[in-house]
């Protein structure tokens, strides 16, 4: 917004120069980004009286303080800074006969997108070219003038914050003005002289027959003030800032009016602002104003009042300031206050609907007091929070997988939800509303297809080894229609995971489902979820024989296994690229906030070999889960060494090779008792399995 330092002086008596004042105001806030000198000659030029100089500062209005668009609003803004009190115009107007009231009907259809609607009725105007000190004004805010009917609306907006209209009266039909929701297929021809289609949750001014304004946004073409008009209805109203701002986007038209409703305006200064350009119209067009005006306010908007503990004011701005002085500094921002039983009572005034809580007044005595008065200190440690233990085991994830090789890549959320259809039958993709083209129509339901997509995208430049891995959100739509989102692990491998300086075959090197089921092995137990369990799956991003769910228990936790053929023909893959995909919140829920270490065993360990012969139905889980439960506590570790199928063992059957560490943590073990144990272990798989040995 650009402001007039002469405009603002009317206002404010400002006590310091410019420049400290312009400081004091962005330390405050309200940030001042440039300051421009306007010269005579420049306001003479551009249609003004060429007879002062300003300088206009280019301030920076965030989108929750719509009061600070208005001299008035910036002149409040300035009162602590300057130890004054803004100055509010002073409006006193009489009225003849036929009253506003007799003159025109106004009704609210729609109360929720529009709280007040005031009119008021001047009549024997003349519309001619208007004065150079309101041209000045104008040119400085960064407007045209028009005429002294137009000039006047907009001084007033500039002035008090509050968007006006000024409307033909003798245009309008029946003398009467409809505030509604615009009708299917309605249609009007805005100032701008284009005609617009309306749509129905956009809010109109109407008079008896048709929309004569966009309501907060344009005018009506066919009610504007022409050299022609000699009586107008100024409209000051109070219009739902999401309605409007809908209605602006929609139609690609942004206003000085628009900007202001986006960001709220104070239902309170509604009559004020009539008053105030029916008074100036009055002086500077000969106008005769019509006595009253007609004020329709469903729902009256009070002044908010809370209840603020100054111990804790203190607390959050680390001050020592006294109770007394924490009223000053909010009265000066008119925010009226006085200490009731050790607390302050506060009284908000309805110009600032961005104070809704403690916190906020909080932030206002901050303000006033001056941020530049904070005594430069390092936050107490108590005050250091820590992360999450959802970003806790995040990163333990994160080192995890980057210690087994894999690098961490950030993908987009939206994909090609064909992809994801084709890749995912367990979820429904989300699709998007407006997607920004066909290949990013939808969220994706999986980690892992971006990931392939990477590995991809690698291969086409030569980059043929890649191990990748992300952490993040996943979307799914439930039966009834219902989008979530939920975290998920996911890696893809493909090529060589190292390079050897031997004559190692080729093949001996390359990523598989054993490395990619190694890489989730080492994940889990970094985490500490012990007894994670492997078994034949089916997905249909996977290979249909090398495909493995995760199971912890009784739990699924994820899958991984090879890409199948189609997927890489469908993303041009290289290789056998494989995957995983884990359930975060499994994860999470599984792994233990402390994880225990044992101490290592002080005494030596056995290693006995066991070629196992059984069906090729087995499972290699059941097999080592059998030889550990016989083996009891003496069992360490069991390791696969070797499967032969051939002659030797039969149709149907295959030879496993298992190495069986055995360790006590009391003494050292003598053969003799390891023996004991070892035939113990082949009875249970002789019973269990119908296994024999070699």
């Amino acid at each position: 917004m650009k402001l007039s330092t002469n405009w603002l002086k009317e206002y404010i008596d400002i006590n310091c120069p410019l420049d400290e004042l312009a400081q004091r105001l962005t330390m405050a806030g309200l940030e001042v980004e440039e300051t421009i000198p306007i010269s005579k000659e420049a306001f003479a030029k551009a249609g003004g009286s060429g007879t002062t100089d300003d300088v206009v500062w280019d301030v920076k209005v965030t989108p929750n303080r719509g009061d600070w668009l208005s001299v008035l609003g910036a002149a409040r803004e300035c009162a602590p800074l300057v130890g004054g009190k803004a100055k509010t115009p002073n409006v006193e107007i009489g009225g003849c006969d036929p009253s506003t009231a007799e003159s025109i009907k106004i009704r609210i259809d729609d109360p929720d997108l529009c709280k007040r609607y005031v009119g008021v009725v001047v009549r024997n105007v003349k519309v001619a070219e208007s004065p150079g000190w309101l041209k000045d004004r104008l040119i400085a805010s960064g407007m045209r003038p028009i005429n002294n009917i137009v000039d006047v609306t907009n001084f007033v907006m500039m002035e008090l914050g509050q968007p006006l209209h000024a409307f033909d009266y003798k245009l309008l039909h029946g003398s009467q003005i409809i505030v509604r929701r615009a009708k299917p297929g309605e249609t009007m021809a805005t100032l701008d002289g284009e005609e617009r289609k309306l749509e129905n949750d956009m809010l109109v001014i109407a008079d008896a027959d048709r929309p004569v304004a966009l309501a907060g946004v344009m005018g009506g073409l066919y009610s504007e003030i022409s050299e022609q008009t000699q009586e107008i209805l100024i409209e000051s109203a109070n219009f739902n800032s999401v309605s409007i701002r809908r209605t602006s986007k929609r139609l690609g038209l942004v206003t000085e009016s628009s900007y202001r409703y986006e960001r709220t305006v104070d239902p309170s200064i509604a009559p004020v602002a009539a008053m105030r350009a029916a008074q100036l119209i009055s002086e500077l067009a000969g106008g005769e104003i019509a006595r009253g005006l007609v004020d329709e306010y469903p729902v009256p908007v009070e002044p908010l009042e809370l209840k603020v503990r100054p111990e804790r004011v203190n607390a959050i701005l680390g001050t020592a300031i006294d109770t007394e002085s924490m009223a000053k500094y909010l009265d000066s921002l008119e925010i009226e206050t006085s200490v009731v039983d050790g607390l302050l009572a506060c009284r908000i005034p309805t110009f600032r609907s961005d104070i809704t809580r403690e916190i906020e007044v909080v932030e206002e005595v901050g303000r006033a007091y001056g941020y530049e008065n904070f005594a430069m200190t390092l936050p107490k440690s108590s005050l250091q929070g820590k992360d999450s233990p959802e970003g806790q085991l995040r990163d333990r994830i994160r080192r995890s997988l980057m210690m087994c090789g894999c690098q961490e890549a950030l993908t987009h959320s939206l994909v090609d939800s064909k992809l994801a259809d084709m890749t995912d039958t367990s979820d429904i993709c989300v699709k998007v509303r407006n997607p920004l083209s066909e290949e990013l129509d939808g969220m994706r339901t999986m980690l892992a297809p971006n990931l392939l997509q990477v590995i991809g995208r690698n291969q086409s430049y030569g980059m043929n080894d890649v191990s990748v891995f992300e952490v993040g959100k996943v979307y799914f739509q439930n039966s009834d229609g219902v989008p979530g989102e939920r975290l998920a692990v996911a890696g893809a491998l493909v090529g060589n995971m190292w390079r050897s300086g031997w004559s190692l075959p080729e093949e001996a090197l390359q990523v598989d489902f054993f490395t990619c089921k190694a890489v989730v092995e080492n994940l889990l137990d970094a985490l500490g979820i012990k007894g994670a369990t492997y078994t034949a799956g089916q997905h249909p991003l996977m290979h249909a024989t090398r495909t493995a769910k995760v199971f912890v228990g009784d739990k699924e936790v994820g899958i991984l296994g090879e890409t199948a053929p189609s997927v890489r023909g469908l993303l041009d893959l290289r290789g056998r690229p494989c995957v995983f995909e884990l359930d975060f919140q499994a994860l999470m829920a599984l792994a233990p906030e402390v994880i225990k270490y044992k101490e290592p065993g002080r005494y030596p360990a056995l290693h006995r070999h066991i070629a196992v012969v059984v069906s090729d139905s087995v499972e290699y889980a059941r097999l080592d889960a059998l030889v550990r439960e016989a083996g009891g506590e003496l069992v360490e570790d069991v390791n696969l060494l070797d499967i032969y199928k051939g002659e030797q063992v039969g149709d149907g059957r295959r030879s496993v090779t298992i190495s069986v560490v055995f360790r006590s943590r009391e003494k050292t073990l003598t053969d003799d008792e390891v023996n004991f144990v070892l035939a113990n272990i082949k009875e249970v798989l002789k019973s269990k399995l119908e296994a024999s040995f070699r």
